[in-house]
């Protein structure tokens, strides 16, 4: 055998082929890793519906369908998954969301976490983010944006995910409170005493319908649907 012989490149006809271009097209052919879920909700249709959705996409496996967070805690660490969906409002649970969300990130670092609720949409995404949440999804939004909102938050570019004019966008959330003019804060403080709108009016010298416009326009910005909300949302948020 002659020493040319040795490092000639192999025929067209071969079985194999080591040209760059084709090592390239076997790379591009190979499938993207199946992504692995949990999802976690107290509502067992809420959790067999989600599950069923992604698994009727492709590249997505619900490895655990759990009803209670202390359970989903144990599995994650005997069967890790990529990313969690969590529910915001446990009420049968020791935790409430914000303290079960640290929970699963400190004892889970790597583990992506999309938090969804029917709540208050600025408040509970507040929380979330503040808690560790990776993305927020309103359950009034459906599940089609799921799938991209998923692979959103394993990609990493971004620190925070939500929907956006139907959309997901990278978002940085901001507390409630803080879309409010100051003028909206001084009227909720004044309704917080017990004033009525009329009061409030005299009080501060404006007519009725400057102090109802900055109620309304308040209560739209803190997603509260009426004056029972607004007396709840008070009671916590501007009490003595």
């Amino acid at each position: 055998m002659t020493v040319a012989s040795c490092f000639s490149s192999p025929s067209r006809g071969g079985d194999s082929d080591d040209r760059p271009g084709a090592r390239r097209h076997l790379l591009l052919s190979r499938p993207p890793p199946t992504i692995r879920v949990a999802v976690l909700d107290d509502h067992p249709v809420v959790t067999l519906g989600v599950a069923a959705y992604l698994e009727s996409r492709p590249g997505f496996r619900v490895v655990h369908r759990e009803t209670s967070a202390r359970s989903l805690l144990e599995k994650l660490s005997h069967s890790p998954c990529d990313v969690a969906l969590i529910d915001f409002y446990l009420p049968q649970e020791p935790w409430d969301g914000v303290n079960y969300l640290r929970r699963l990130r400190r004892y889970h670092p790597n583990l992506a976490i999309i938090t969804f609720s029917a709540g208050n949409l600025y408040e509970t995404q507040y929380a979330a983010f503040r808690a560790g949440s990776n993305g927020y999804l309103a359950k009034q939004w459906g599940m089609t944006s799921l799938p991209d909102m998923i692979r959103g938050v394993l990609n990493g570019r971004d620190p925070f995910l939500s929907v956006v004019e139907g959309k997901v966008r990278p978002l940085l959330p901001t507390h409630p409170q803080a879309l409010l003019t100051t003028s909206e804060v001084e009227i909720l403080r004044h309704i917080s005493q017990g004033l009525s709108v009329t009061q409030i009016a005299v009080r501060l010298m404006r007519s009725k319908k400057t102090v109802s416009t900055h109620k309304r326009r308040a209560m739209r910005k803190l997603q509260l649907a009426d004056d029972l909300s607004l007396a709840l949302y008070l009671r916590e948020k501007f009490a003595e």
